[in-house]
């Protein structure tokens, strides 16, 4: 059965000679796998591979079978005008990121049309905000998006409690005996500050940036045992910095 649905391209693996394999998170069917012939060569043809490298951003007439692990994908063009193909470096390098933490935190095929506008949103966001206001983004992305997985921070920062508890996903006072899991002073004032904010405008270092950027993926796979490292994160920070 067809169905018209837009899509955010997460991997793509080469199959066969011509062909590829692409991991795609929808608005209609949450996680699916598509099959896509004859993309790989130098014929002309409606569907180039380069729509279906990881970022793309598609909107899709699809086959959906839902007790098969492989669809279809009948007809496939960009969604937006611009895209991460070809955009400025820290874009890309954001998309990439974004990207990469979709994939190793969701693993389901379950359709969740919020976290899907959720998606496009912030990635429309990032091919389209100046981009001298991006820099701190991922760290916001990476927030939200654990809000959205259903284990969002509560910001309930003050003086009496100023300090965030990265296991129970909270600020708490100086002599709670939480230390193993428990952030600085600094650290936590930051992060209440852009959850609050819902802006990326704070001025920070690099190295500053980073480290938030580590505590809230910390948080992140304490609630996801099987969500490992996220390869684009030095990369990231060598262009952000």
């Amino acid at each position: 059965m067809l169905h018209a649905t837009k899509g955010i391209v997460l991997r793509a693996v080469k199959y066969g000679e011509t062909s590829l394999v692409v991991s795609i998170y929808t608005e209609l069917f949450g996680l699916q796998s598509y099959l896509i012939n004859g993309v790989r060569t130098e014929k002309r043809t409606s569907a180039k591979a380069n729509m279906f490298q990881p970022t793309t951003l598609l909107d899709m007439i699809v086959y959906h079978h839902p007790h098969k692990n492989l669809q279809r994908i009948k007809e496939a063009q960009l969604l937006y005008v611009k895209n991460f193909q070809g955009a400025e470096v820290v874009r890309y390098a954001i998309g990439i990121y974004m990207v990469e933490l979709i994939q190793k935190a969701i693993t389901e095929t379950e359709t969740n049309a919020e976290l899907y506008q959720f998606f496009d949103e912030s990635f429309s966001h990032v091919l389209h905000e100046a981009e001298g206001r991006l820099s701190n983004f991922p760290i916001l992305f990476t927030l939200l998006f654990a809000e959205h997985l259903g284990f969002g921070i509560q910001n309930n920062y003050s003086p009496e409690t100023p300090l965030f508890n990265v296991q129970s996903g909270n600020f708490i006072a100086e002599n709670e005996w939480i230390i193993p899991h428990r952030i600085d002073r600094e650290h936590s004032r930051l992060i209440s500050e852009i959850l609050w904010a819902q802006h990326t405008d704070i001025q920070m270092s690099g190295s500053k940036r980073l480290e938030l950027l580590l505590i809230c993926l910390q948080y992140l796979q304490l609630h996801i045992p099987q969500m490992s490292d996220l390869k684009s994160v030095p990369v990231l920070h060598e262009i952000l910095s």
